[in-house]
């Protein structure tokens, strides 16, 4: 905190010098430091006080450990320091437990392993021991060339807030709880963790889990192979008789959410209220809901309870919290009321496979077929106050569905634009707060991380109170978010003089072959090239609307409406 405090101070005194990004770079690591020490407390007393739940879900035993090793890889950064894995080929493919635990328990042995380690090598091994007919023992090892623990302080490591040979480590961060963390994870487990090593010549650690298998088919080499998750749109099944309802009262959030899911070809609707999302319920057969949980009028929460209230089929129906405000503690309050999950805004695409791949049942999947990627690093010309690659990739990866995104944030932003007046949130201060959530998130998903974050500062003054805070950058915020409409307008609706063009027949051809097909890679691309032409206003209508249903995979309504243009 008083790196935090202090930095945060040095910020506001030297504003506009070239040394206030390098404070606020060391602001976010600073808080993202406090964050996971806070989750690490509250994680373990959840633990300690016996309220731990271990899930039971398939899982898929390769692309678990390959997210894993990604996820290090990165962590690595810039060390001299080989990772090697020495994956028994004969693991079963798939298991049932709590992945996600799992997940914890390999981050948490392989950071401890990065942190110790300045050069050298870390070596991840992974084996199983089949016990009985359903039963395995998973057994992780981590070996390091680390600085190693002396043979006194071996004992203290699983200890609570531990932290050894404070001399040598003063610069290490963490809570001390990592290690405490899991090994009762892996004795809720039916496991433990063992740690054997060397001063000055490093350590291994070994956690040992029991799973139950889904599948004895061994899962074989990992080496070489990309988790799906690693690679936009890289989808491992579709469920074309899946009904989801996506609900918020963003239209650039729900077609975000859309065009995140298109990969999979559900059936997907999407309203804009509390309220209108309880009456598609009573109305159609979802399978799966994704309710937002700031809304104006009926909140999420509301909706819920009031869908719940309707009994029967309603209360299996499974119902996923979207929220911008994703803290420790907050799945546990939806869980409470009426939720099944919960999924932060804005939403990572990893995270996203994962809820799918726990909420699809097995046997409403089909195989998925190999598809091109998108235009996911098409080059896209720069906005000032957006960071278009972080944008791009937050909405599927796509330059053309990231204009159509774009198109309809700017539109949602004027129409929020007199909620943000000052006269406004004096009135209604809870309105106020409502409005600058919803762009808070909006903003965060096209990459405006800037607006997000002056959003999210006012919403958090709503919430206190502090009118005082409001009264300071409320006007502020609407300035700075008019100029960044104007900007986004200047590439995405440019004014444009003779020079406009139609839609050629070549290219109405091509894609029209595309979508017959059902080619998405190659659809993408072609709206890609023609997003950034100079169509007329007749091309221009068209290519957005045939967009729109691509984002749902309606691929014959989309080239139902080629051939009309036609």
């Amino acid at each position: 905190m008083n790196a935090i405090i202090g930095m945060n101070e040095l910020a506001i005194r030297d504003y506009g010098r070239p040394e206030t990004m390098e404070y606020l770079r060391d602001i976010r690591q600073a808080g993202a430091t406090l964050l996971s020490i806070i989750n690490d407390i509250l994680d373990f007393s959840k633990i300690e006080s016996g309220h731990i739940q271990i899930t039971a879900a398939r899982y898929d035993t390769a692309s678990l450990l390959n997210d894993a090793l990604a996820i290090i890889r990165i962590r690595l950064g810039d060390k001299p320091i080989e990772l090697l894995a020495d994956i028994d080929p004969s693991i079963p493919a798939f298991m049932t437990g709590d992945e996600i635990r799992v997940r914890q328990i390999l981050l948490n042995i392989l950071s401890n392993a990065v942190k110790y380690t300045n050069e050298g090598f870390i070596k991840f091994t992974a084996r199983c021991d089949i016990i009985g007919d359903e039963a395995v023992d998973l057994i992780f090892s981590v070996e390091d060339s680390g600085i190693g623990i002396r043979r006194e302080d071996i004992g203290r490591l699983f200890g609570d807030f531990s932290r050894v040979d404070l001399g040598r480590n003063k610069n290490i961060q963490g809570s001390g709880l990592g290690l405490s963390i899991t090994r009762l994870i892996c004795r809720a487990m039916g496991g433990d963790v063992t740690v054997t090593s060397e001063y000055g010549q490093g350590s291994v650690f070994t956690a040992t889990i029991r799973q139950k298998c889904a599948d004895y088919v061994p899962m074989g080499g990992i080496e070489g192979k990309i988790s799906y998750r690693a690679e936009v749109g890289a989808i491992r099944f579709t469920a074309p008789d899946f009904r989801v309802l996506i609900a918020d009262d963003n239209a650039a959030n729900l077609k975000v959410a859309a065009g995140l899911l298109a990969p999979y070809k559900m059936k997907v609707d999407t309203c804009l209220s509390g309220e209108e999302s309880v009456a598609l319920v009573k109305e159609n057969n979802y399978d799966l809901v994704f309710m937002d949980h700031m809304m104006p009028g009926m909140d999420g929460i509301e909706a819920t309870k009031a869908i719940r209230a309707l009994g029967g089929r309603f209360d299996e129906l499974q119902i996923v919290a979207l929220t911008a405000n994703a803290i420790s503690g907050m799945k546990e309050m939806f869980l409470e009321n009426g939720f099944n999950d919960f999924l932060s805004k804005p939403i990572e695409i990893p995270k996203l496979d994962e809820l799918i791949e726990r909420r699809v049942p097995l046997e409403r999947r089909h195989k998925a077929k190999a598809i091109t990627k998108g235009v996911a690093d098409a080059e896209f010309i720069g906005i000032e106050g957006l960071d278009t690659a972080k944008g791009m990739a937050m909405t599927g990866g796509n330059c053309a569905n990231y204009r159509s995104v774009l198109e309809l944030y700017c539109r949602d932003a004027e129409s929020r634009m007199g909620f943000l007046e000052l006269a406004h949130a004096e009135r209604d201060l809870k309105n106020f707060t409502t409005q600058v959530h919803a762009l808070k998130s909006a903003s965060a998903s096209i990459g405006a991380t800037a607006v997000s974050q002056e959003a999210a500062s006012l919403e958090d003054a709503g919430r206190r109170g502090d009118m005082d805070a409001i009264r300071e950058h409320a006007e502020e915020f609407r300035e700075n978010l008019a100029a960044l409409i104007a900007r986004i307008l200047s590439v995405i609706r440019p004014e444009v003089s003779g020079d406009v063009q139609t839609i050629g027949e070549e290219v109405i051809t091509r894609l029209a072959s595309a979508l017959s097909a059902e080619d998405v890679g190659a659809a993408d691309k072609i709206m890609a090239e023609l997003s950034l032409a100079p169509l007329d206003s007749a091309s221009s209508r068209v290519i957005s609307e045939i967009s729109d249903l691509l984002l749902i995979s309606e691929f014959e309504e989309a080239l139902g409406r080629l051939k009309e243009f036609k």
